[in-house]
């Protein structure tokens, strides 16, 4: 192989290689609200601050998350603590004799991100159908969202946020549990420095090669 066809072969084999993403660490940041509603959606806040809904004997408390991203996914699954950190809130059901049907009862979380950099939208919402009841320290709920991934766009590219199902038991204890969920990022691609010099350095080897073909056929 001639050496101008190589530096050909090598400048665009740099520039392919090192131009992809290379899974940088990225910091989700932000926090959660939440409500209950029968009929009428209702209208999570979307400011910070500690908050609670309430429906029956189920009690959702709000949550501040702050993850970062290892090989393009980042967890928010902490457990449930007071105040609640890294999860998407906490539901709680107490040890009480209850008696409630949740037909027709759904959840509204609202998710909200002040990190990273200009992402957009800054927030969305998921819907859970609840189902299930609680009859003298027996029975089960169950919040069954919506686990369609929601997409959103930062300074870096992209990412999708994914919501996990809820169970609790109420069977003479009291039962809280963290909303948990995940999320995957999809970089840019940018070119890093290295693959910008040696795709200048394969064109400057063709210019000078060329060069020298037109300056011998003189």
């Amino acid at each position: 192989m001639h050496i101008a066809s190589r530096l050909v072969v090598a400048a665009a084999t740099a520039t392919l290689v090192l131009a992809a993403p290379a899974s940088a660490q990225v910091t989700f940041s932000g926090f959660t609200n939440g409500c209950f509603y029968t009929v009428s959606a209702c209208t999570p806040e979307t400011t910070p601050g500690a908050r609670t809904d309430v429906i029956g004997p189920l009690t959702y408390t709000n949550s501040t998350f702050s993850v970062t991203s290892f090989a393009s996914v980042a967890a928010i699954g902490e457990t449930a603590a007071t105040p609640n950190v890294n999860n998407l809130g906490s539901i709680s059901l107490p040890n009480a004799p209850l008696t409630f049907d949740f037909t027709n009862q759904r959840f509204l979380l609202n998710v909200y991100f002040s990190a990273p950099n200009s992402t957009s939208p800054t927030n969305t919402n998921y819907m859970a159908q609840l189902s299930g009841a609680v009859l003298n320290n027996g029975g089960a709920v169950n919040f069954d969202f919506d686990n369609t991934p929601q997409t959103f766009l930062f300074n870096g590219g992209s990412f999708s946020l994914h919501v996990n199902d809820v169970s609790l038991t109420n069977t003479g204890g009291s039962n809280t549990i963290a909303v948990s969920g995940f999320i995957t990022v999809k970089e840019t691609a940018v070119p890093e420095p290295t693959s910008s010099l040696l795709m200048a350095g394969g064109l400057a080897g063709l210019a000078f090669f060329g060069k020298r073909r037109r300056n011998n056929a003189a």
